[in-house]
């Protein structure tokens, strides 16, 4: 049963036997409603008679945040039993000019979660906003903008694979273990449920990167260990299932399949070990309940380091070797790059500094070069450094690719 269902049962079995003190209760009519200072968003039309008006789902969403839920229910009762035949009233969900059991009832009926419009169509259609563990509170905004606001990052702590976690620790944890601690993820977030059908991507990052499986299976390297690769694989394939069959609807996404390395030399040793990794793991099942890769092509260098002109490369290479990966059943996962608005490099002179929205236009063009129609920007959180949000930056990149759209027009003419 899901979140949302055991919900509504609940608040039926709280919430009716209550009603019988609000129906006998001395109410005077209310001017307004309990939780709404402003006017109704509902107008004159409210006092049609109800067997000419039909209620929506948005007429029982009273405190108008996009779900209809235990608030608006609570909403309904503090009100129980007013006379709106004089006062408008927003609880009055069917417009009989009482607020009754019908009301109760019907918003119980619509019980849920609005859907919400399309995003826009712009320069910015098909990127999608990707915060660790959250969307993004700027939902409007960004479909304003035309960016999806549908994916969500789960950290490896939801899956048994914590920062701090030991290799023994990540070997030893059992399908049990990691339904127990993804099952006590889900119940914490109010925002994610079993139900969901988005995208859900894996971060596991520790102890073992995607990018460092090569590492053990190269008999030159110090740490070749093609028994302990075959472990990890089994690791990252257990975590895969457990979300899988927990999550049945969602879309599953693994972080870092492909991580290039930010020279952006395909052909050097430590890429070719990278890839090799890559292939294997696949070739052993890894991606085979995976829906969606996302290969790893964060902006490594600024402006002023010696590599900046790499980023183009290494964006190229990771999109390509990602193509090159299979399902030991042929078939190829769905490929949706990772951007970011910060780089993120050590050695770089900008390390954690904002992306320039040029460089962040200079990639997207290689990407959507490469036939790449959907990807995403990744970041922790909304704020970016405290003066600049992710739907900030989003609306300048989207006035950059606009200009530079007006400018190849003129050109043209």
């Amino acid at each position: 049963m899901s979140r949302s269902s055991t919900a509504l049962i609940a608040a039926t079995a709280i919430v009716l036997p209550s009603l019988s003190q609000f129906a006998t209760a001395d109410k005077t009519p209310s001017t307004k409603s309990n939780s709404k200072q402003v006017a109704s968003k509902k107008s004159g039309s409210k006092q049609q008679a109800a067997s000419n008006y039909q209620v929506q789902m948005e007429d029982c969403d009273l405190d108008s945040d996009g779900h209809v839920d235990i608030s608006d229910i609570v909403m309904i009762i503090n009100e129980y039993g007013n006379d709106c035949t004089t006062t408008q009233c927003d609880t009055d969900v069917n417009r009989d000019q009482v607020i009754d059991m019908n009301d109760l009832l019907t918003v119980l009926a619509n019980y849920g979660t609005l859907e919400t419009p399309p995003p826009a169509q712009t320069l910015l259609s098909g990127v999608r906003a990707c915060l660790q563990g959250k969307f993004s509170q700027d939902a409007d905004t960004l479909r304003d903008l035309g960016v999806k606001n549908d994916v969500w990052m789960v950290s490896g702590f939801a899956v048994s694979a914590p920062h701090d976690v030991t290799e023994e620790e990540f070997f030893a944890a059992t399908a049990s273990d990691i339904e127990n601690r993804f099952g006590t993820y889900l119940n914490n977030k109010t925002d994610l449920d079993a139900d969901y059908d988005g995208m859900v991507i894996l971060d596991i990052e520790r102890p073992f990167h995607p990018r460092h499986l090569g590492n053990f299976i190269n008999p030159e390297a110090s740490t070749y260990d093609p028994v302990k690769f075959d472990a990890i694989v089994e690791a990252y394939k257990l975590r895969i299932s457990v979300v899988r069959e927990m999550m049945p609807n969602c879309k599953l996404g693994l972080f870092g399949f492909t991580t290039p390395h930010p020279h952006g030399n395909l052909e050097t040793l430590g890429e070719q070990q990278r890839i090799m990794g890559y292939d294997l793991a696949a070739a052993r099942g890894i991606l085979d309940q995976v829906d969606v890769i996302c290969p790893i092509v964060y902006q490594r260098w600024g402006q002023t380091d010696n590599h900046y002109g790499r980023i183009g490369s290494y964006t190229v290479n990771g999109i390509e070797v990602a193509r090159t990966l299979q399902r030991t059943n042929g078939t190829t996962p769905e490929i949706q790059p990772l951007m970011s608005f910060k780089v993120f490099n050590g050695p770089s002179a900008h390390n954690k500094e904002l992306i320039e929205v040029s460089d962040l236009a200079d990639q997207m063009e290689v990407i959507k070069s490469l036939g790449v129609e959907e990807f995403m920007f990744w970041q922790g959180k909304d704020d970016l450094d405290g003066s600049n949000r992710i739907s900030s930056r989003l609306g300048e990149l989207l006035e950059e690719l606009n200009n530079r759209a007006d400018v190849m027009v003129a050109d043209a003419n």
